[in-house]
């Protein structure tokens, strides 16, 4: 075997390896860009990655598990334009239940980061604004504690910290 053979060869090993980080229904496409989320499950250190590989490049935005519930799926403005909106969200009676955040799907930058965990820290008004419209409540009936999608609704991917919060 040639030695460009054998490096071709694991180069194809390595990058459908690095490619396949979650099986189907753990990633989510938005036009060209994907979203998945890394759950920890590490005692110590309790966060959640949010993976955005948008055309130009890819992100890695780290969100804290002091909200304990994490939802998205793609949402398309009223203008046409594509987003990723995401809820981290805690489910305390004082916590927010708006904590939007939206993701860019051309340049997979945030666009709307979420505020605070309070409920009066929601800002449901302001994804609505760049939306042009109404934010339709998420429909998750599952919701996973690994780094694997939970079904849930179509279209949306639902995740709940491993750990318990308090």
């Amino acid at each position: 075997m040639k030695l460009t053979h054998f490096l071709g060869a694991i180069l194809i090993l390595i990058s459908s390896t690095t490619e396949t980080v979650a099986g189907e229904g753990d990633v989510l496409t938005c036009g060209k860009t994907t979203v998945s989320l890394f759950n920890s499950a590490i005692k110590e250190s309790p966060f959640y990655v949010l993976k955005v590989k948008a055309p130009v490049a890819e992100f890695h935005y780290p969100y804290y598990m002091d909200r304990e519930i994490f939802m998205f799926r793609c949402e398309t403005s009223a203008t046409g334009k594509m987003y990723v909106l995401f809820n981290w969200m805690c489910g305390g009676t004082g916590c927010n239940e708006a904590g939007f955040g939206l993701v860019d799907t051309d340049t997979g930058k945030i666009r709307l980061e979420p505020r605070g965990r309070w409920r009066s820290d929601g800002n449901a008004d302001r994804a609505s604004k760049i939306l042009g419209y109404p934010i339709k409540p998420f429909s998750c009936e599952e919701f996973s504690r690994t780094s694997t999608g939970a079904p849930g609704a179509k279209g949306e991917l639902c995740f709940v910290s491993p750990q318990e919060l308090g």
